[in-house]
């Protein structure tokens, strides 16, 4: 009877650690980089006519884009002549002219000091476009003929 005490008590010991289970946990980090892409495109030099201050006046000059996977980026438009046009031939010639862009201006915009938008979010893989435009007239006088030019400065830029 001894035998078969000890045969089972082997048995028990050997099958018994067969079925005996050990946890072992362990932990992988992974991470990754998503490079930046902050684009602006904005439309060539655009030349229009004067209709000599008889009306209020248009140009649709182009689309300004964006393309950005960047939160809390900001567009600022400023002008080298403080939003006018000035004549070329007689500096102190000007017309004074605001700018819409977009729906990113809920009305028109003076340029006599940059304007800058409210912080915008990630735009589309395409890109977003927003509609730059200037507007001026009507002059209660006759604008002094000749070329008339400004320059205005697109810059975008994120925190």
């Amino acid at each position: 009877m001894k035998k078969y005490a000890l045969v089972a008590l082997f048995a028990v010991v050997v099958f018994g650690m067969a079925f005996a289970t050990t946890t072992a946990t362990g932990s992988v980090s992974i991470s990754g980089t998503v490079s930046e892409i902050f684009t602006l495109a904005v439309p060539t030099t655009y030349t229009g006519t004067i209709a000599n201050g008889s009306s209020a006046e248009t140009w649709a000059i182009g689309n300004v884009k964006v393309t950005s996977n960047v939160k809390n980026w900001t567009i600022t438009l400023s002008s080298g002549n403080s939003g006018y046009l000035v004549n070329s031939a007689d500096g102190t010639e000007k017309i004074a002219y605001t700018v819409t862009l977009g729906t990113l201006t809920s009305s028109a915009q003076s340029l006599s000091s940059p304007w800058t938008s409210a912080a915008q979010g990630r735009t589309l893989k395409d890109g977003t476009s927003y509609a730059l435009a200037a507007s001026f007239g009507p002059s209660t006088d006759y604008y002094q003929a000749g070329t008339y030019s400004d320059s205005i400065t697109v810059t975008i830029t994120h925190s």
